[in-house]
């Protein structure tokens, strides 16, 4: 774990740099007069805060317990892509890739958002033995949860946060 947390730590750290990075370049709506502290960028740069510094303590924390001394070898990366969880891991940081940095911006939002939700219940939700029942009632949900909050998310942050989605 003291490898986990350590490379986790930096993960965080860096993504909450570009979170910061990013919330300081939305717009301020300073020509309608909105209170400073109601602009759409104020919530994730908080958020953003509030990761960097349980990046720094895991870091701190895996440092101390000397899990930044990181040896890569072909067996240790096989070892760690055995785990299940690691796998699975893995996969959401592709699914969530694909979806923020290659669909985001050139599909219409709340479709490539219903899309993702679809694609990433559906895929941690499958299991081999599934019946054919089964499988339509998952898919079912997947679709029901992914046209829900994909105009929920959408909604709120067009009408309420006034933010302009890709």
């Amino acid at each position: 774990m003291k490898k986990a947390d350590y490379l986790t730590g930096l993960a965080l750290i860096l993504l909450s740099v570009y979170v910061l990075v990013e919330s300081w370049r939305m717009p301020r709506l300073q020509e309608l007069h909105v209170n400073p502290f109601s602009v759409p960028g104020i919530v994730p740069a908080f958020l953003a805060v509030v990761l960097m510094i349980f990046g720094l303590i895991l870091v701190v924390r895996s440092v101390r317990a000397g899990g930044h001394h990181l040896s890569l070898s072909r067996e240790g990366i096989r070892k760690t892509l055995a785990d299940p969880g690691n796998r699975r891991l893995l996969l959401t940081a592709v699914l969530t890739f694909v979806y923020a940095a290659v669909l985001v911006g050139h599909t219409p939002y709340t479709l490539v958002t219903g899309l993702f939700i679809f694609v990433f219940v559906a895929v941690f939700e499958w299991r081999r033995d599934m019946s054919r029942r089964e499988m339509g009632r998952m898919g079912l949900a997947a679709a029901v949860l992914a046209i829900v909050f994909a105009a929920a998310v959408s909604y709120t942050f067009e009408r309420l946060f006034l933010v302009t989605l890709p």
